[in-house]
């Protein structure tokens, strides 16, 4: 196949209704921060900032279904691992598994049993704060090697000859760039590490031997021995440090000449002059130039390969050209011995919303969709917290995730291909997240309906077209199996328009139909 280098564009669909969908997650979040009369304790964690803004989320929608009270502080993935184990808060949440220098901590604690339970996948993006003699600059291309030099290498310029070199239509000034590096326990810094290590290693090797020269006070084990790092050194060059995403966020969003590692749902939620802030567009091992997008961190994660303990080690150098890396999912880490049942009704209730209805709208905050797979796992991990409530076997509530392993689809429109796999029950879940859509058509009922279901696969047409040449997926059996080895070349389009049919169909069933989880 030949290969055409590209730029996938961010909708504008996507960034309006992101900033919104933003707005809405505060106010409601306040307004139930102290639910009165909940329906059993209120639940504590820490951890993850990558997932917060999809657990504000869920907190809100958990408050109003289920008269449940959850409170969750993003300070990072290193505070949740290790709040978790000193019983400073119920749960915590984190983008990796505990690592090996951690072990003492664990063995030392009471809570040594738990479970990771998956709640969250997405990309990483780079936001930045640039202009040029030509104004402010929205589209920037990276190879992976420029991507990695840019927070490892001291001194370098936005009109570095490489960076130039992959952007010649762009005017880039002759200034330093300055790095934005969390300066917390972070796992987006040990993602964006593991990446670099993995993608870039000779930049990684010389990052590793300036701080061990320079700066040996910062020369960690993990750093020394080319491990990733969740704590970045900091005060390299030009680089500053900042806590959790939205602090790296809001430093660049105040501070020209900047770029940060992020979740993409900050990146895109934060604005700058107006605009959601831009993103750059990241090669990966095809050759393409990928935004980070829901889609496109599908397709990457559908690399990842499962690990015995429900975590997933990830893989950055998948061929599909329509893969966006780094890319990383989120975990909840539970007890599941010694654990208050009373807590366990109210956490296992939560995070079983959170996995099959809460995914239904995820992609409006730029995060991916939990695979079949991955809801099924995470629901499994749930019946070993003390207390969960029973398994839920009735899942049309939910939206129909991929039918792949851990993710992997190049098509944004995975609900139209979910739906022609699962049938009717299948499509009128997925018309719940497209009913909402529709119903500002100026059309009778029947016919908005239906134009919302037949432009949404339109869209997801166009956008797996921009982004992918081709949606693979893996074999029954790999599925089976629990092995991500990547796609496995199958085309989704016929899948995604027998999807429409029978999404059509479903928004037009939708209107009576009540899940289990849409009951009190």
């Amino acid at each position: 196949m030949n290969l055409v280098r590209r730029r996938a564009l961010v909708p504008p669909s996507l960034r309006t209704a992101s900033a919104v969908a933003l707005s809405a997650i505060v106010a409601v979040s306040v307004l139930c921060t102290g639910v009165a009369h909940a329906a059993g304790p209120t639940v504590t964690g820490t951890g993850s900032s990558f997932a917060a803004l999809e657990i504000e989320q869920w907190k809100s929608d958990v408050a109003n279904e289920y008269d449940i009270a959850i409170n969750y502080q993003a300070g990072g993935s290193t505070q949740g691992r290790l709040s978790y184990l000193n019983g400073t808060v119920d749960f915590g949440a984190s983008d990796i598994e505990y690592q090996s220098d951690e072990q003492n901590l664990i063995n030392a604690s009471s809570r040594k049993d738990f479970v990771y339970v998956p709640i969250t996948a997405g990309p990483v993006a780079l936001m930045f704060n640039l202009t040029g003699p030509g104004g402010r600059i929205s589209n920037l291309d990276l190879t992976r090697s420029d991507a990695c030099r840019i927070f490892t290498e001291p001194e370098i310029k936005w009109n570095d000859a490489s960076i130039q070199a992959t952007n010649p239509g762009v005017a880039l000034p002759d200034r330093k760039i300055r790095p934005v590096v969390r300066n917390d326990g972070s796992g987006t810094s040990f993602v964006f590490s593991e990446y670099c290590i993995n993608v870039a290693g000779d930049v990684w090797n010389a990052f590793k031997t300036y701080v061990a020269n320079n700066d040996p006070d910062q020369n960690s084990i993990p750093l020394r021995e080319g491990k990733p790092v969740s704590t970045w050194p900091q005060g390299i060059g030009s680089a500053t440090g900042a806590t959790a995403a939205t602090g790296v966020a809001q430093t660049v969003q105040l501070s020209p000449d900047t770029i940060t590692y992020n979740d993409a749902a900050t990146a895109i939620t934060t604005f700058i002059d107006g605009a959601p802030s831009p993103v750059a567009s990241v090669e990966n091992a095809a050759g393409a130039y990928i935004k980070p997008v829901p889609a496109a961190a599908t397709i990457a994660l559908g690399y990842a390969e499962a690990r015995a303990n429900g975590t997933f080690a990830l893989r950055y150098d998948g061929a599909d050209p329509g893969a966006y890396f780094p890319s990383t999912y989120s975990y909840v880490i539970a007890q599941t011995s010694g654990f208050d049942p009373a807590k366990g009704k109210v956490l296992g209730t939560f995070l079983n919303y959170a996995v099959t209805a809460g995914q239904r709208n995820v992609e409006e905050l730029s995060y991916s969709r939990l695979s079949t797979v991955l809801v099924n796992l995470a629901l499994d991990k749930v019946q070993q917290i003390p207390g969960a409530p029973a398994r839920p076997t009735d899942l049309a509530g939910a939206p129909p995730p991929p039918d792949v392993l851990a993710g992997t689809i190049a098509a944004k429109g995975a609900a139209g291909a979910a739906g022609a796999a699962g049938g009717i029950a299948g499509a009128a879940g997925a018309a719940g997240g497209a009913a909402g859509g529709a119903a500002g058509a100026v059309l009778t009922p029947e016919q908005a309906k239906a134009a919302a279901a037949a432009a949404e696969v339109l869209a997801a047409q166009a956008q797996a077209a921009s982004e992918a040449e081709a949606a693979d997926q893996s074999a029954a059996d790999e599925i089976l199996a629990v092995q991500t080895n990547g796609p496995g070349g199958r085309e989704v389009i016929f899948t995604l328009l027998q999807g429409a049919l029978l999404v059509g169909l479903g928004v037009f069933l939708s209107k009576g139909v009540r899940t289990s989880w849409q009951k009190k």
